[in-house]
């Protein structure tokens, strides 16, 4: 018995390791040229290379195996079946026209490993790192076309594309000729501009155009990627001026006739000190838009008002809709720029309440939550209803909103929920809707398509005190949540999660986050920071938009915890909507 358990031992152990007949003399990365090279963009193809020296010969070939592996060091691209004789002296292999695209994933340090393997000598593995970055570069801020910017100092943005280094270079003509100002920085995706320049005409002055552009580096100053050229101008630090302009007045001219057109008056004022031209005013009912819309108005001066008649008909199949008008111009007070009306049978005035009757807040609270869905009943309970909010409506107007969801004759477009610690947003399913005048450039309103889902689930936490992912979420635009109570935040996420609950101290910190929405095809999400304003607190986000052609069957997310602030938050989206 000793015996055989000797033999079986001796027979699993490994054999001694065989002589070294191969040294390595190096492995390399080479373009479509046939050039060495230590940056590739991810439109090229390139050529793997592995040499050996065989020290005598032997009657076994020299096998090759070449690997690619990513940033994060996984294998991404493996080749087998290259040899070369065992003759004594040198032996090489390569392997060309590999497309970059067939392995890239994200730009970054990639490494290509060479194994040279004689049987049954010892294999000799051989490095070498290469860089991959992408050719485009997304500029990010100051957004295209951005006037009166009043930033001080003026810091330009963009997406990192994995080159060395950035120049950033800053003209007064779109062909940046003579430009005014070109840096290189070290490789951040940020550059600030000098308050104080050297050169009197590197001074950025107000009202003027400017344009501008950034260039990716290797490590030897040759330029692998470009961004598009983007232009902005500057707002007077001494100016007294104003911009805002505002839909005052939404009105139906003519008898409730759901069988002919109807007339809308719309009136556009200028209530900002300075004067505004080529503004659009679009006009929609029943999220259709009207036939004469958009018109333009040539210009507005201060304290000037002006009406507009639009021609709609209401949608097939109902007999109520909301109208909505709204001037596009990014002014300084953008909630106003839009007004909203929703037009019943009774010659274009919400539902009534009925003669007499007043409604309890248990009322309005039970038909919001029969309009928003079981999903978010769930969320929501535990709630009281204090009180209801409608920006941009009268009281009149709200109670005709509030009126028509108890009768059914109205469902919910947005929503949102706020409690003394915070708030976050309750999905609502999209149709004409009663309560659709929710201002959607808060941060605590969401506005989600039909049969809304939210579902995240597993969550995943890259840094410390970030997730992000993807959902099933279907909302059209981005949506936006602010949380600053310990409720709110175990509501949120046992939606996204069936992980434990991240323990937050919401006493000094609060959750942010951004949803993509389903037009926006976002690869990704990233959340830049939070600033002070005149309002309160706003959070500058962008999206990175997929690649063209590839699908993007779910939404980026985003949730990061940030200091807390209890002043009034906005977020602002800065990249450009193609």
């Amino acid at each position: 018995m000793s015996k055989f358990r000797i033999l079986a031992v001796y027979l699993l152990l490994p054999a001694a390791a065989s002589a070294q007949n191969l040294v390595g003399t190096g492995a390399s990365v080479l373009d479509s040229a046939g050039t060495q090279r230590g940056t590739f963009t991810s439109g090229e193809t390139i050529t793997l290379r592995q040499g050996v020296n065989v020290l005598a010969t032997d009657s076994s070939s020299v096998e090759f195996k070449f690997e690619i592996l990513n940033p994060a060091g996984a294998a991404v691209f493996t080749h087998t079946g290259n040899a070369a004789p065992g003759t004594a002296g040198g032996a090489q292999s390569q392997l060309a026209g590999i497309s970059v695209n067939s392995f890239y994933s994200s730009p970054g340090d990639y490494t290509f490993r060479g194994t040279a393997t004689q049987t049954p000598y010892t294999p000799v593995v051989q490095t070498a790192g290469f860089l991959i970055s992408s050719p485009n570069i997304t500029l990010i801020y100051p957004p295209y076309g951005a006037r009166g910017l009043s930033d001080d100092p003026l810091t330009f943005r963009w997406t990192a594309s994995g080159a060395s280094k950035y120049r950033v270079t800053v003209a007064d003509n779109a062909g940046l000729y003579n430009e005014l100002h070109s840096a290189v920085n070290s490789g951040e995706n940020s550059y600030t501009y000098p308050q104080n320049p050297t050169q009197p005409r590197e001074q950025l002055v107000p009202d003027q155009v400017y344009y501008w552009k950034v260039e990716g580096l290797d490590g030897s100053n040759n330029k692998i990627s470009e961004s598009n050229v983007y232009n902005f101008s500057l707002k007077g630090q001494a100016s007294a001026q104003t911009r805002n302009v505002a839909i005052t007045r939404l009105d139906l001219s003519s008898p409730m006739d759901y069988t002919k057109p109807l007339s809308f008056r719309v009136t556009l004022a200028n209530t900002g000190s300075a004067t505004e031209s080529n503004i659009s005013v679009k006009f929609s009912l029943g999220g259709l838009a009207s036939q004469d819309s958009p018109k333009q108005v040539a210009s507005i001066g201060p304290s000037e008002q002006t009406d507009l008649t639009f021609t709609a008909f209401m949608p097939p199949g109902q007999d109520q809709a909301l109208a909505v008008a709204c001037a596009d111009l990014f002014d300084d007070n953008m909630p106003d720029n839009c007004k909203t009306r929703l037009l019943a049978p009774d010659a274009g005035t919400a539902a009534p309440a009925g003669p007499g009757r007043k409604l309890s807040y248990d009322e309005m609270f039970q038909a919001i939550l029969q309009r928003l869905g079981p999903d978010a009943a769930k969320a929501l309970e535990g709630y009281t209803f204090e009180s209801l909010s409608c920006p941009n409506c009268t009281q009149d107007e709200l109670t005709q909103i509030i009126a028509a969801l108890i009768n059914g004759d109205a469902q919910l477009v947005s929503a949102s929920v706020t409690d003394a610690g915070g708030a976050v947003s309750s999905p609502a399913g999209e149709t004409a809707a009663a309560a659709a005048a929710a201002d959607t450039s808060d941060s605590e309103s969401l506005e989600l398509a039909e049969e809304p889902s939210i579902d995240m689930s597993p969550l995943a936490e890259k840094v410390p005190g970030e997730w992000s992912g993807y959902t099933d979420f279907r909302g059209k635009q981005a949506s936006t949540f602010v949380v600053r109570s310990v409720k709110d935040w175990r509501k949120l996420w046992n939606t996204l999660s069936e992980e434990p609950v991240p323990d937050l101290d919401f006493a000094t910190t609060m959750v942010v986050g951004v949803i993509s929405g389903s037009e926006d095809r976002a690869a990704a999400v990233r959340l830049l920071g939070s600033r002070k304003t005149d309002d309160g607190i706003a959070f500058d986000y962008y999206q990175i938009e997929a690649a063209r052609g590839a699908e993007v069957p779910t939404a980026a997310y985003l949730f990061r915890v940030f200091k807390r602030s209890d002043e009034k938050a906005s977020f602002s989206r800065l990249d450009v909507k193609r």
